[in-house]
């Protein structure tokens, strides 16, 4: 059984190396998701996780940001992850660097499933262990073999 309970496919997963910013991460996160079918309007999609992002961080502290939209344009709840070994500033409401960002899809009426699954999510991810060897992972086969295994 998956960790989140919904398994996250390699291609929407990546691991950012380079010194970088949260916008930058955001943008590598909504590419790994241009050839998902779940997401009808691309632009759209950008355009709404970037608004969403600038009415406050979804940097949530303990080295985790949790980007969210729900929109119409998405017809099926999609994840992608970024590992980002060296930090990243993301205006954490503890103002630490964050390492594993969390990029949520979802459409407008899956409210219930997009609270489960959100709420499975961050209680796994508040597991040390699970943290420690998802931030470790050097590939993102290495990560969805952590996450969906």
């Amino acid at each position: 059984m998956p960790v989140f309970g919904k398994e996250i496919p390699e291609s929407q997963i990546c691991i950012i190396r380079k010194k970088t910013t949260k916008y930058d991460v955001l943008n590598t996160l909504i590419d790994t998701m241009k050839q998902n079918p779940a997401i009808t309007n691309h632009e759209a999609f950008k355009k709404a996780v970037f608004d969403r992002e600038e009415i406050t961080s979804t940097g949530i502290g303990s080295g985790i940001a949790i980007p969210h939209v729900r929109m119409d344009e998405v017809k099926e709840i999609s994840i992608a992850i970024a590992i980002v070994p060296e930090g990243v500033d993301f205006d954490s409401i503890d103002n630490q660097p964050v390492h594993l960002v969390v990029l949520f899809a979802t459409p407008k009426n899956k409210d219930k499933e997009y609270l489960q699954l959100v709420a499975k999510v961050m209680q796994s991810l508040r597991n040390e262990d699970l943290y420690q060897r998802l931030i470790k992972c050097q590939s993102p086969h290495q990560v969805a073999l952590c996450l969906n295994t």
